[in-house]
């Protein structure tokens, strides 16, 4: 039996051995979802009829969720029921189906620790014990690639735990990006270090993580829940998953829609990045990944921008050039971020965003 939320002050002991009281953690507060979603899924449940299958399955992955608490518990320890357990050659099992957790602390959020899955549906994890007691805000990342039925936060005996007691993170007008399996997360050594969680540190705005592996096309029915979160700025960035005949068809109804519920909010459409391996591959414009298919795809995100931006204002178009370097040094696989990747796709998009939003 889960216990409930302490709401008084109870006075603390020092005493390492004190037991471990778990708590559920959807008591606290559950950030990184559309609006009116319940557990610890990305889109709510009646988005099961309404948007394509293959994504509906991928909201149920916790990417870009996170839960804010407070505790002045010395320990930090959770437990979870995982979805799927599934494994990734070019991924942490961290990353993929583990949680790491932040502290706020001057005025910035500092690392704290990672919960490594057990390889079992159901894992118990310390992410660090001996702590001093003192109050402190957290904030806990979940899985890139799993989803998560079941979540508990374990602290000390006669510790307290609760709903965060600083804002911190303004959950007014979310961040939203829709995109990719890099997007996603893919491949980020641990839940933090994507460049959508680096963002929403960094402006300390909520982020809503609507990237779908394999699975991001530039879809209106996103968009439809995309505008329920009153967002702040949109970041499109799904042509690595979309063949031009898809962008073309796919993206000028997204931006209509987009615009006819708000049509001064930002959309940021990015560039494809070019794989690394497609300066060796022979060129071919029919075939995935080469050099010459990744130009028609971003030409195609050009041609729309390019249409749209004549009657749509606040719509802005980031060249992959700097994106992540030119050194072909920031990624795993020769496609997906690794943790050099996401950051500097984060010190990109941060400019980009800052410069837009003034944030």
């Amino acid at each position: 039996m889960i216990t409930k939320v302490i709401q008084e002050v109870i006075p603390y002991s020092a005493d390492d051995a004190l037991p471990t009281v778990y708590f559920d953690a959807s008591q606290f507060d559950v950030i990184g979802r559309v609006p009116h979603t319940e557990g610890y899924s990305r889109l709510p449940e009646d988005a099961k009829n309404i948007v394509r299958q293959p994504v509906w399955r991928l909201s149920k992955i916790t990417a870009g969720i996170s839960v804010r608490f407070a505790s002045n518990s010395s320990k930090i320890i959770i437990r979870w029921t995982s979805l799927n357990n599934d494994a990734f050659m070019n991924m942490t099992q961290i990353a993929a189906n583990g949680f790491d957790l932040y502290a706020y602390t001057d005025n910035k959020w500092q690392f704290v620790g990672i919960a490594t899955p057990s390889g079992n549906m159901q894992t118990e994890a310390a992410i660090l014990t001996g702590m001093e007691p003192e109050n402190r805000e957290y904030l806990l990342n979940l899985p890139l690639y799993d989803g998560v039925s079941s979540l508990e936060i374990g602290i000390d005996q006669g510790a307290v735990i609760s709903k965060p007691v600083q804002q911190i993170i303004d959950v007014s007008h979310p961040i939203v990006f829709y995109g990719t399996s890099i997007t996603q997360g893919l491949s980020a050594s641990r839940p933090g270090l994507t460049y959508p969680a680096l963002i929403g540190r960094c402006f300390n705005k909520e982020v809503i993580n609507l990237g779908f592996s394999s699975n991001g096309r530039f879809e209106k029915e996103l968009a439809v829940y995309i505008m329920t979160a009153q967002p702040s700025v949109i970041v499109l960035d799904c042509v690595q998953n979309s063949v031009s005949e898809v962008i073309r068809e796919n993206l000028p109804q997204t931006i209509d829609y987009i615009s006819s519920v708000n049509d001064t909010v930002p959309i940021i459409l990015v560039e494809s990045t070019i794989n690394d391996y497609a300066f060796f591959k022979k060129d071919d414009p029919a075939v995935l990944g080469t050099m010459s298919f990744i130009e028609e795809q971003n030409n195609a995100l050009k041609e729309v921008y390019e249409t749209k931006s004549k009657t749509r204002k606040n719509m802005y178009y980031l060249s992959s050039k700097n994106l992540i370097g030119e050194d072909r040094e920031a990624t795993i696989d020769g496609t997906h971020f690794n943790d050099l990747g996401h950051f500097r796709a984060y010190e990109y998009l941060r400019r980009e965003i800052a410069k837009i939003t003034g944030l």
